[in-house]
């Protein structure tokens, strides 16, 4: 597979969003003003609730209260979908013109609805998965450890050798999961709206060997916007209230969520301005990648083979 072109990505990254933003909010301000407007009304009693349970310590109300997130998510991706179906589209080239209102319900926001949501198990399964082959070896290693007269009783929380192997597993899941996520996630909408197809698989084929190029193109794109509208939510809500600090009594955790409620508008307000261009970057990049890739014309071929 040929290697990405990090520099070109990056710049037609912002290049196309910057020179079509006028086009770009268009096409997806009103989905992403329902997405906001949901996530508002769903999120402000999910931190009610959350708050109350912390501070009451109830598991039962922790476990309904993300049954119900959960539900939330699964109808919010046909939003998401309706988002990344479209700008994909004009990325590639696909579609051309500006547009005032787009709400799209067809087969093309479906087929990226099951993308997303097939991305979305794989990654989950991933997870439970990686967690468990950690947790074993890091068991097997202690009890290697404490066997030897390393690490025993109490005290082989606080053994550097056992901080060690903790350190390494916890390295080891997050390298995995961001691995695992950047080859499947990068190339799965124009995968899915070139091709017309739901493929994990052929997204993992076309960023062969570009895991590096495509990680840092993810970091140019996203890392400035995602630092600025970190410093506007610091600014606006104190770092206090943003950072979870280690160690926290119930009774604090339901302080600092019901701190973060009160501020929900701002930070929704927040995430609306900043969508068009988070979105533009990040759609726009994978498109560019598609099209070095997969040049126009040979999608047809690729899916025969």
């Amino acid at each position: 597979m040929a290697n990405v072109p990090v520099g070109k990505t990056i710049a037609f990254s912002y290049g196309f969003t910057f020179g079509n933003i006028g086009t770009i909010i268009g096409q997806i301000w009103l989905p992403t003003l329902l997405l906001t407007l949901g996530s508002y009304y769903v999120l402000t009693p999910y931190y009610e609730m959350m708050s109350r349970a912390f501070a009451e310590d109830n598991t039962a109300l922790i476990k309904q209260t993300s049954v119900a997130m959960l539900f939330y998510m699964l109808v919010s991706l046909i939003l998401y979908a309706m988002i990344f179906s479209t700008l994909t589209r004009t990325a590639l080239g696909l579609e051309h013109g500006r547009a005032f209102f787009s709400f799209p319900l067809g087969a093309a926001t479906w087929r990226m609805y099951g993308a997303l949501l097939a991305f979305a198990l794989v990654m989950a399964v991933l997870f439970v998965l990686v967690l468990l082959v950690a947790g074993l070896a890091g068991g097997i290693v202690i009890g290697l450890l404490g066997g030897a007269g390393v690490a025993k009783g109490a005290a082989a929380a606080a053994n550097p050798m056992v901080a060690g192997v903790g350190l390494l597993i916890s390295l080891f899941i997050f390298g995995a999961m961001l691995y695992v996520f950047v080859r499947l996630y990068f190339m799965l909408a124009p995968v899915t709206v070139a091709e017309e197809q739901v493929s994990l698989g052929r997204g993992w084929q076309l960023t062969a060997h570009n895991f590096w190029r495509l990680f840092v193109i993810l970091l140019a794109v996203l890392g400035p916007m995602m630092l600025v509208i970190g410093l506007c939510e610091a600014v606006l809500l104190g770092p206090d209230a943003m950072m979870a600090k280690s160690g926290a009594t119930p009774a604090e955790t339901a302080a600092r969520m019901d701190a973060l409620r009160s501020q929900l508008p701002l930070l929704h307000a927040l995430s609306f301005v900043f969508s068009p261009v988070l979105f533009g970057l990040q759609i726009s990049a994978s498109a560019f990648v598609y099209r070095t890739l997969v040049p126009p014309g040979s999608e047809r071929r690729a899916i025969e083979a």
